[in-house]
């Protein structure tokens, strides 16, 4: 039954609706509670709400403190407008022209189907080779970016595995039903050995039988199938049934692949600082809440600790989705790191993907120059500050050189740095150089392609964090969220990260961080937890979005495709969100534990820094 005319005509406008009233709702808590406090609360509801709606873009919601902040008496303009630009703002930048000059190139692309030569093409192979060329690669580059550029190539296999799994069962058939062939009342197939039928084969262009009589060859009918005989009944409803059982194979394999690219890439996210923007929101907003912190979260340290996790949960997710679409078998999984004999559709599969790899050519100047500044830009992050041992910045005043300076450093010569080989480097080459060879990276890619809207989104959360500071929200919040301090902190802990896990399925991960990571600050602070370990697995928790295809882009990129509906995505992605949930909670509890002193409370996270020698909480 059709809604009534009145109701769809409010529905059309409930953005409208959302827009006016929300403010309207929301205005009696400053009017009746005075402080900042208060006026930081009703920005945070309604920036909340407009994100979890997006009534208007997520990044015109991010300017909100812009207007508030100052009008409130939370901040100046002037305080307002610097918390957008951190030195994590940087790094994103950085990591992003980094990233956009990887795909420019097209070296995501030769990564890819060089990983995917070498795994093979074997169903499961299959799988696992795209799992982890989208891991590997959404460590560096955006997740979307990561599964528009594969999903392309899924396509392509498949249409040759699809097409030979047809061509195949169509000459069984053939074999099958070759007995039965008769030419009048005469039949001209009978040859039978044991079980196994013998056939004669029969060429598709064939319109002539030759027959010897005498030395006359005369013109065959048509075959034809005797449709009387009780056996060929028998063979045909096993032969249909077997095609039921490969058309479900085929579709449960396209299935899988077709899931396993969206979660490999939001997995592989959380393996490093600048893999998803939650990791960065973090990572600045626990630099503003906690200016005295003796740790910081480094591109190294965030790596050394996540990457593990990170690891085990792509496994995990590659034997489920393996399982669950094409049956329990343990030996097909091991053959993906054997040498076994390939069907007449992989090799074609294979040959796909080599003639894939060989339109890319040579490898170019281009891809070379990205390659190694890439490279360099990862070991100047990890080494900068390992942890372990004495990084390189110590040569420089103390906290002057960061992750950022290294990003926006490498991200410089992208500009600079020719992105073909220069003709005086060519040889014997006497072409007049008419212009000045472009570099790796012009500006009007990067406007085009840079993600600006996530930019603000991210900043957006830095200016929430520094007013719920200013303003005394945190302190009051924490206040409020004591009554939690007779609760085991495991418990909260696994509380907090499936409440963030379960949200983010209906929001963005980077709205839903930037919204919990001020809360967690506060309750970590009101209960004398360490705060990262309150922080770190929810945020981490906000990219395991499996089960929507709302939840995350990657998610709905390959739901685009039509290969899976939101019943495939509900029934293979809840057992990786408790995955997930179940891997962050062991790692945060043993791992982070004696990587980060998380057993402790430490004293630069008191709100006045004057309490007495920290307890142990667990």
């Amino acid at each position: 039954m059709a809604a009534p005319l009145w109701l769809r005509k409010i529905w059309a406008f409930r953005n409208t609706l959302i827009i006016f009233l929300t403010p309207l709702i929301l205005l009696p808590i400053p009017l009746a509670i005075p402080g900042t406090e208060a006026a930081c609360g009703y920005t945070i509801l309604l920036m909340a709400i407009f994100w979890i709606t997006e009534a208007i873009p997520l990044a015109v919601t991010a300017f909100l403190p812009l207007t508030i902040f100052p009008l409130s008496g939370i901040m100046t303009g002037d305080e307002v407008s610097q918390s957008y630009f951190k030195d994590t703002s940087f790094l994103f930048i950085g990591g992003m022209l980094i990233a956009i000059s990887v795909e420019v190139t097209g070296l995501h692309k030769r990564i890819a189907l060089k990983v995917l030569l070498l795994i093979g093409v074997k169903p499961r192979c299959l799988m696992l080779g795209f799992m982890l060329t989208t891991f590997l690669l959404s460590m560096w580059i955006s997740n979307t970016a990561s599964t528009a550029m594969m999903l392309p190539i899924v396509e392509a296999v498949f249409r040759e595995l699809k097409a030979d799994s047809e061509r195949g069962f169509e000459r069984i058939r053939e074999e099958k039903l070759s007995r039965f062939k008769t030419d009048g009342n005469k039949s001209i197939i009978t040859h039978e050995s044991d079980s196994e039928m013998q056939v004669t084969s029969f060429t598709d262009n064939a319109a002539f039988e030759k027959e010897e009589e005498g030395d006359t060859i005369t013109e065959a009918s048509p075959p034809s199938y005797d449709s009387t005989d009780p056996e060929k009944a028998e063979i045909e409803k096993w032969l249909d049934k077997e095609d039921k059982k490969r058309s479900d194979r085929m579709e449960n394999l396209i299935k899988g692949v077709t899931l396993c690219i969206p979660y490999a890439a939001s997995i592989g996210g959380t393996a490093t600082l600048t893999g998803t923007t939650p990791n960065l929101i973090l990572s600045g907003q626990y630099e503003i809440i906690f200016p005295d912190a003796n740790i910081q979260l480094t591109f190294a340290n965030w790596m050394i600790y996540s990457l593990p996790g990170a690891c085990v949960l792509v496994v995990i997710a590659y034997l489920w989705l393996s399982f669950f679409w094409l049956g329990f078998d343990f030996s097909e999984v091991t053959s993906c790191f054997g040498k076994g004999e390939e069907s007449q559709g992989e090799k074609d599969a294979k040959r796909v993907v080599r003639k894939e790899f060989d339109a890319l050519g040579d490898i170019k100047w281009g891809e070379v120059t990205v390659l190694v500044l890439f490279i360099c830009t990862a070991l100047l992050w990890f080494f900068r500050d390992p942890g372990f041992i004495p990084g390189w910045a110590i040569i420089f005043p103390e906290d002057h050189p960061t992750d950022g300076t290294v990003a926006m450093t490498m991200a410089l010569f992208l500009f600079v740095l020719p992105g073909e080989r220069p003709s005086l480097l060519k040889r014997d080459d006497n072409t007049v150089i008419k212009k000045p060879v472009p570099p790796v990276l012009n500006w009007a890619t990067v406007h085009k392609m840079f993600p600006w809207d996530i930019l603000f989104l991210l900043t957006g959360g830095f200016a929430l964090a520094d007013g719920a500071v200013q303003s005394g929200f945190s302190e009051w919040m924490g206040e409020l969220l004591s009554f939690l301090d007779g609760i085991e902190t495991w418990a909260i802990c696994l509380v907090c990260t499936i409440i963030v896990c379960l949200f983010t399925e209906c929001s963005s991960n980077t709205a839903t961080s930037a919204l919990f990571v001020p809360i967690l600050a506060d309750l970590a602070v009101s209960i004398k937890v360490h705060p990262l370990y309150l922080m770190l697995p929810p945020v981490i928790a906000s990219s395991l979005a499996f089960m929507l295809p709302v939840a995350t882009p990657p998610n709905a990129i390959a739901f685009s495709y039509g290969h899976i509906k939101v019943i495939d995505l509900i029934k293979a992605g809840w057992f990786l969100n408790v995955a997930g949930i179940a891997v962050i909670s062991v790692f945060i509890n043993t791992y982070g534990m004696s990587m980060f002193g998380l057993s402790v409370f430490p004293e630069w996270a008191q709100p006045d820094n004057t309490t007495a020698a920290p307890e142990l909480l667990l």
